[in-house]
């Protein structure tokens, strides 16, 4: 024991020696990963945007979710990494993305640090309850279109859904780099189908980053912020989940009041039953740990649920004792 000690303490005297800038360059990564966190904490309810990118399948989607990433610094450009948000095996193999999934990014605007939580849905049609459930927990619309193939089934079905959630939708226009593009036709299918000006659309390309930063202008510009209140009695709503061989059933929960914190007890509306939080974390989009989540954030529970079926999709989480009013439920799928 005591010679593995004096190996491990000789190794790493070398090792500072011969690469002073490793333990450097990982102190100042460490201080910024730790002030990103903090960062989360300070921003009031204001400057946090909840959206979604709806659109038919193959519009992009995924393309725009990893330039949004990189422009704020969650993915390093040309990384290598593409589809960053399709996780399971089958989005990678296919190019498709089946399950929603969720990223909380910092974007500096005018002098000013704004909290943006996106929420990644699919286009094929065989999932349009996760596009369904993942609309709850947001203000907001990205409403991503073809300027080559124009306004296709799936575009017409997600943007009814928005709309019926009374959603502020931002036309987009993707893929205006291609050849046969043709944003003209586009705009006026828009206008007739659903009434969008030819002044409200934006014009980008994701595959070359060509026009993201007046997306991110627009999501602050036109989106509401979510109207939450930090001091009142904890509602979260579940609108996701997902099993992790170690902890169980991870919950993926917006707050629209309260606060919640590693240790607090909560209780499900519809069962019942009670937990205890063993580790909350922000999707960033890699899990970040967090002691607390508060009103108007989106992130991830782990209370030791054991089963899937436990997990309600649209249950409202609160605190243990206290009654609270439960926020809607979903349809079954």
């Amino acid at each position: 024991m005591l010679l593995r000690k004096l190996v491990l303490q000789t190794f790493n005297k070398k090792l500072r020696k011969l690469c002073p800038k490793i333990s450097i360059s990982f102190n100042q990564f460490a201080s910024q990963a730790n002030d990103k966190i903090a960062n989360f904490f300070d921003i009031p309810p204001e400057r946090i945007r909840n959206f979604s990118i709806i659109a038919h399948v193959d519009h992009g989607k995924s393309t725009l979710a990893d330039r949004i990433l990189e422009f704020t610094g969650a993915v390093k450009i040309n990384s290598g990494q593409s589809q960053v948000l399709d996780k399971l095996q089958v989005e990678k193999e296919r190019g498709i993305t089946v399950k929603a999934q969720s990223a909380s990014v910092l974007y500096d605007y005018k002098g000013e640090t704004h909290l943006l939580n996106l929420i990644d849905t699919p286009g094929h049609v065989d999932f349009s309850n996760e596009v369904h459930r993942s609309l709850s927990a947001c203000q907001g619309v990205i409403l991503l279109v073809d300027a080559n193939d124009g306004v296709q089934a799936q575009t017409v079905a997600n943007f009814y859904l928005a709309f019926g959630k009374d959603l502020v939708i931002i036309p987009v226009l993707n893929k205006i780099d291609l050849k046969n593009a043709d944003p003209n036709r586009v705009c006026t299918q828009l206008k007739s189908l659903f009434d969008i000006e030819k002044e409200e659309v934006l014009k980008v390309s994701a595959k070359l980053g060509t026009g993201i930063e007046a997306v991110f202008h627009a999501i602050i510009e036109r989106l509401p912020y979510p109207k939450v209140d930090k001091n009142k009695k904890l509602r979260a709503l579940l609108f996701d989940s997902w099993y992790d061989r170690y902890r169980g059933v991870l919950c993926l929960v917006y707050l629209t009041d309260g606060t919640v914190k590693i240790g607090d007890e909560i209780t499900s509306c519809y069962s019942k039953k009670s937990y205890e939080v063993k580790t909350l974390s922000m999707l960033t989009p890699h899990e970040q740990s967090v002691t607390q989540l508060m009103a108007g954030q989106v992130g991830l529970i782990s209370c030791n649920m054991r089963s899937h079926k436990e997990a309600l999709i649209g249950d409202t989480l609160h605190r243990t004792g206290e009654n609270v009013e439960a926020l809607d439920k979903f349809e079954p799928s």
